[in-house]
């Protein structure tokens, strides 16, 4: 039996956005995943208890003043059993997992304009879109992701400022597919 399960399909979405440098104190992927030029400093597979401020801009260039982090969350898991006319599932069926996927992102931005951080989280967003596309497996850990009905989908909130601080919170939402034989 193949196997596969929600933790091992989340710890490779987070490698995938967040690189293979983990921090097992920090129990994130820091400072060198395929979006840091793009300011996505770190990601973390599970929703922390505190976020320090060094996890939104951990190996941005100096005086980028700006950068973000990424939460996944999978709130739901449908599995349907896929079988051929009577043979039962334990004979040789297969499983087909989808895991709704959500990638909260968190951007803070140091400058003197908002519409430069806003823009900022426009091609951040972007550029998450475009990596997925560029490889819909996530690195090999799903046999699709974000190429069904549902697609891609952002949502933007608004900003906030706070003593001069510019923060945003988007979520990239898509479903990760996976077939297994059971």
């Amino acid at each position: 039996m193949t196997v596969t399960s929600r933790t091992i399909v989340r710890q490779g979405i987070a490698v995938f956005f967040g690189g293979s440098q983990y921090d097992s104190i920090a129990k994130a992927y820091r400072g060198s995943g395929p979006l840091l030029s793009s300011g996505l400093s770190t990601v973390r597979a599970y929703q922390p208890k505190r976020t320090p401020d060094p996890d939104y801009v951990i190996g941005q260039a100096a005086g980028r003043g700006m950068g973000a982090l990424m939460v996944l969350e999978m709130p739901e898991t449908r599995d349907e059993v896929l079988t051929v006319g009577q043979i039962p599932a334990s004979a040789g069926g297969q499983r087909h997992l989808i895991y709704p996927v959500t990638c909260h992102v968190f951007h803070m931005a140091h400058e003197a304009y908002a519409e430069d951080a806003e823009q900022d989280v426009d091609e951040l967003d972007q550029a998450i879109h475009e990596l997925i596309y560029s490889d819909p497996t996530l690195g090999g850990v799903c046999y699709q992701a974000g190429q069904n009905m549902a697609g891609i989908r952002s949502l933007i909130d608004p900003s906030d400022l706070w003593k001069e601080i510019t923060v945003t919170h988007f979520r990239v939402q898509f479903e990760a597919e996976v077939q297994i034989v059971i």
